[in-house]
């Protein structure tokens, strides 16, 4: 019989068990209703509860944080972190527990400051990451409700950089980087052809999936074959030098070669955006 420890409770919804030494957060609807530090919980396994385990998490660190943060936060953060490991069906690398926490925590009290979030990245994010994107989406409507603050958009695109450096094998660091240099690939297009993108139009969906696309297989030396590349290079002459640019742009922030193939289905995108944006 498993015997869980209270060792805080967070809010009405979570509280912070231990069980043989290890620690979860338990999530459920009342589930910390009436309960104080030290009581024992038995036989809740049958209960309808969640156990998000807390596996990894570097425990002074962690405490650390729930000395700082107020209980609703960390409460609403680890619902944030099992909703996200539920939806993409997988599990979280610990050092989620204590990263999202505390950005969190650090965005409310800016906001309750009058401090201004921006966040030039967000359409691309919500365009590169949609899965977190989403997940975030929905973590934020909980905050708001939660704590009654106003939270701008440009958070929920934040959070989702969390949710996806989150994943096994993944990187908060290097999507954010992917997200700058679309976004800097972006900006260039619009200067050389002096068009304003419409950043909720087809083409322009179509050109940043490619974009990642591009940008996965050059780190993974996986290329596509193009047939079509001497004709492109000569129908769409100055279209091609634009792509030819983009390439450089990327080689330079990744220091990896995007092979000619690949320059010319760019080619091919930056001619629908020309021909479908509005001149500046």
């Amino acid at each position: 019989m498993s015997r869980y420890i209270v060792k805080r409770v967070l809010s009405n919804n979570a509280i912070l068990v231990s069980e043989s030494e290890k620690e979860y957060i338990l999530l459920g609807k009342g589930v910390g209703f009436s309960k104080k530090k030290g009581m024992v919980l038995e036989n809740i396994e049958n209960v309808e509860n969640t156990f998000v385990s807390l596996a990894g998490v570097d425990k002074d660190q962690y405490e650390d944080l729930l000395s700082q943060v107020d209980d609703e936060i960390v409460a609403i953060s680890e619902e944030i972190i099992y909703m996200a490991s539920k939806e993409l069906g997988e599990e979280l690398n610990p050092h989620i527990h204590i990263g999202l926490i505390d950005h969190i925590n650090f965005a409310i009290k800016r906001l309750k400051e009058g401090i201004e979030i921006v966040n030039p990245f967000l359409m691309e994010t919500k365009l590169m990451y949609p899965k977190e994107y989403s997940i975030s989406e929905k973590g934020v409507n909980i905050l708001k409700k939660r704590l009654g603050i106003q939270i701008p958009d440009a958070e929920i695109g934040f959070i989702a950089f969390h949710i996806h450096g989150g994943r096994i094998n993944k990187s908060r660091s290097g999507a954010l980087k992917n997200t700058k240099l679309v976004n800097l690939i972006v900006k260039y297009i619009e200067d050389r052809l002096k068009i304003n993108l419409s950043k909720d139009s087809l083409d322009y969906n179509r050109f940043i999936a490619h974009l990642m696309g591009v940008l996965d297989r050059v780190k993974n030396k996986k290329y596509l074959k193009n047939v079509l590349l001497p004709k492109l290079k000569e129908e769409f002459a100055f279209e091609y030098k634009i792509a030819y640019d983009i390439s450089k742009i990327i080689q330079n922030e990744l220091k990896l070669k995007v092979p000619e193939d690949e320059v010319g289905y760019i080619t091919l995108h930056i001619y629908k955006l020309n021909n479908s944006s509005k001149k500046i």
